[in-house]
Formats: structure tokens, sequence, C-alpha cells
């Protein structure tokens, strides 16, 4: 197995306190990058980056809120202070509830997009000079299976926010190319801390047995995709969607994030 070192570059994870966003910014840690955790949970991104350190990634906590413009603007300072600059950003920030369209309101819809969606464009434009004028960079934006069919968990505005996401990279793929790549993951259902403590055997055992593989989704596996397109191994691919969900979309129950 060709080993993945990414010793010497600077990765910025967003939404990187928890779940699948702490995952990522560990595995990219593991494989050398420095990295830099940013989100608007100020103690708990703390907690994590520290965590982290104790485990031998070399780390830096940024709290920020990614739909604030000002805030990225300083997290992408603070990066490139504490570590020179930015090679690999991942944005990972984001989510929604599960209204129905019937429930769903206008500030509801409008933070979804705003989060999901213009969270990205914030972070990408921020990040974006520096690659360019280095020119070396890799962008992961983490869509969801919602983004590829219609999501089961999440509303309409999830929905449509992730299906944005799709659009925006494959965009900003050819317009930054071939400086910087552009590509996105895909996760289904996945195994996150929050996720197990609210539901139940009976349908986690429904829910796995719909997937071809037979199991939910681990922050592992997100993980692995992420660091993939992040390093050397995908250096032919931009504009790509990694689909992570154990061949959920194959099946006619849509099992989707």
């Amino acid at each position: 197995m060709v080993p993945i070192d990414l010793d010497g570059d600077t990765a910025i994870v967003t939404g990187a306190a928890q779940g699948i966003g702490r995952g990522i910014a560990a595995r990219l840690g593991e494989a050398g990058a420095n990295v830099v955790l940013a989100d608007v949970q100020a103690d708990k991104v703390e907690e994590t980056a520290g965590d982290l350190a104790d485990e031998g990634a070399t780390t830096e906590a940024v709290t920020c809120d990614v739909t604030d413009p000002d805030d990225v603007g300083a997290m992408v300072e603070a990066a490139e202070e504490a570590f020179g600059s930015v090679e690999i950003l991942v944005n990972n920030a984001g989510g929604a509830g599960g209204q129905s369209l019937q429930e769903l309101e206008i500030d509801a819809w409008r933070d979804a997009l705003t989060l999901n969606l213009t969270g990205t464009y914030n972070c990408t434009r921020a990040v974006m000079p520096g690659m360019l004028e280095r020119e070396r960079g890799r962008i992961v934006n983490v869509s969801s299976m919602a983004g590829r069919n219609v999501s089961v968990n999440g509303g309409a505005h999830y929905t449509a926010a992730k299906w944005g996401v799709i659009g925006f990279t494959k965009h900003a793929a050819r317009d930054l190319a071939p400086d910087v790549r552009v590509n996105a993951v895909c996760p289904g259902g996945t195994l996150t801390p929050l996720l197990e403590e609210g539901i139940s055997d009976e349908w986690r055992e429904a829910y796995a047995s719909r997937v071809p593989l037979g199991r939910l989704g681990h922050v592992e596996d997100q993980a692995n995709g992420v660091l993939f397109l992040a390093s050397e191994l995908s250096a032919y691919m931009t504009g790509t969607v990694l689909e992570i969900d154990g061949g959920g979309q194959l099946t006619k129950g849509r099992t989707v994030e």
C-alpha cells in the first residue's frame, strides 16, 4: 500500500469539533499534516485540538462561524500565522433540521443554505488567493448522499443545500484548475457519537439491512475518503464526487443521510 504523506502541508477542517469533522482532522494529522481545527463551538474545538495533539498531531484551534466572512478571513490568517501557508481546505461545517416542506419556514431555509452552501463559498474564497499564488491547493467539500438523491433525515433545505455544494464543487474545479483541485465527498448514514446516542438497535439494523455492504458508515470511512482526495493519490482528479455510503444509493430504499 502506498503511504500517504502530508508532512509539511497545512489543512483547515471546518466543523472539526466533533463527529465526521473530528475524524477528518485526526486522519489528516496522522498523515503528517498540520491541522487547523475550526468550529463555532469554542470550548469544544479547543478540547478536540488538545486531544489530537496528545495523540501526536500538530494542531491549532480556531473559533470560526463559516457564515461570517470576517470570521473566515481571521481563520485563514490564523492558519497562515501558525504554519505559513494553507495547502488543504476541508469544508465540513454543515447541517440542518428535518422539517417537511409543509413545516419549513423561510428562516430555516435561509439558515441551511447559508451554513452549508455560503459557508463553503466563504472558506473557498478565503484560501483561494494563497493557493493560486503558490500554484498548489486541494479543496474537499463535504456534501451528502442527500446531494445525490433526496434526504431521508433532513428537510428540503438540507437537500437543496447539499445539491448546491456539488454544483459549486464542479464549477470551482473548472475555474481553479490546474493549480487547485476541488472535489467532494458524499457521506451516507454514518455512526457519529451523536447519531449513536439517538438511534435504537432496531433502527440501526433496519438501515443496515438496506445497505449492500451491510452496515452504516463509520467516521473513519469518511475520513479516509477525504484523505485520499487531499493527497497526491488523487492527483488526476478534480470535480469528482466520491460517494461513501456502502452502496446505499443502489437500493430502492434510498438510505441516504
